[in-house]
């Protein structure tokens, strides 16, 4: 069976069951989207008559699960903020059973990767909590 269609699979059969544990996870599975927005865009690039039919094709493949990453990074954020779920671990972010901890590589998930909805957040936390004069 094609990755992507045992990923759709997948996430509609563990979305009822453990529907916190697939947002935290999905967060860090962005390739739906991406393959989406490609598509949707070289739609909007390309005048062919075949684009229409293909962007339909892959919003009704690569929508849904699209929608649950975005959901899912918006509560990944929100879990990072201790808002919601503080008793829940990420398995993309935590030590796994089988990691040993440190292997010496640098952090690229640190404070310095560019998260644009901690940035936003940030600021607008900054802008009102900061009263003006």
């Amino acid at each position: 069976m094609p990755r992507p269609i045992a990923d759709w699979l997948a996430l509609w059969r563990d979305l009822p069951r453990q529907p916190r544990q697939v947002l935290l996870n999905r967060a860090h599975l962005r390739g739906s989207l991406r393959a989406l927005i490609v598509v949707l865009l070289a739609g909007l690039l390309i005048d062919h008559p075949v684009m229409p039919v293909l962007a339909c094709v892959a919003a009704l493949m690569f929508g849904p699960s699209a929608f649950v990453t975005v959901a899912g990074s918006v509560a990944h954020t929100l879990r990072d903020r201790d808002l919601i779920w503080p008793d829940l671990e990420c398995e993309f972010c935590g030590d796994g059973p089988d990691d040993d901890g440190d292997d010496g590589e640098p952090n690229v998930d640190g404070p310095d990767g560019g998260d644009l909805i901690r940035e936003i957040t940030d600021y607008l936390r900054a802008r009102i909590t900061t009263p003006t004069l």
